[in-house]
């Protein structure tokens, strides 16, 4: 429970109860995103990239694509919903010092979650299923160009991951000041 602020018009008082459990999910909604984002961009593509683009090596990638992008998506809407709804208790409990005390705050975080989605949507709607189309899932390998385009793809998928993973830390940490600030 958040303690009682004097600065704040009487009778307002912080949220608490069902928000603990809207704070838990979008907690874990981004520890989801930005884990699973990081790692695919940190970990897995550079080791993948360096023991080499073989058949196992992009059925491994693309089975952890297969499973990540799904949970990661709806971890994306988990989060677009529970701080919507978050951010509307915080209105609320701020009524007219909203504007002056968050707005750019919350100008700044709402573009940059549209900048976020918009590289993810890239990242789940063409890049991860162009770079399973490119497999050869009835068995017979890809040929040499095809390994080619699959480490471009690969590449361009590492790149956007990390940059998605940079994106979603500017956001957790205007997030983190905004419970500052208001």
């Amino acid at each position: 429970m958040e303690e009682w602020r004097p600065d704040l018009p009487e009778g307002r008082r912080p949220p608490g109860g069902p928000n603990v459990v809207l704070a838990f999910l979008h907690t874990m909604a981004v520890a989801v995103y930005l884990g699973g984002t990081a790692f695919l961009g940190a970990v897995l593509i550079p080791v993948i990239r360096r023991r080499g683009l073989d058949e196992e090596s992009l059925r491994l990638v693309a089975g952890v694509i297969r499973i990540f992008h799904p949970v990661s998506l709806a971890s994306l809407g988990v989060l677009v919903l529970t701080g919507a709804v978050a951010l509307t208790s915080l209105k609320e409990m701020l009524g007219a010092e909203y504007v002056t005390r968050l707005f750019g705050v919350v100008a700044l975080k709402l573009l940059l979650v549209f900048v976020l989605i918009m590289i993810s949507s890239y990242q789940f709607f063409a890049l991860g299923p162009k770079l399973l189309r490119g497999l050869s899932l009835e068995g017979g390998g890809a040929g040499p160009e095809s390994s080619a385009t699959q480490g471009e793809l690969l590449q361009r998928l590492q790149r956007w991951s990390l940059a998605a993973t940079i994106v979603g830390a500017v956001i957790v940490y205007l997030g983190l000041s905004m419970r500052r600030i208001g």
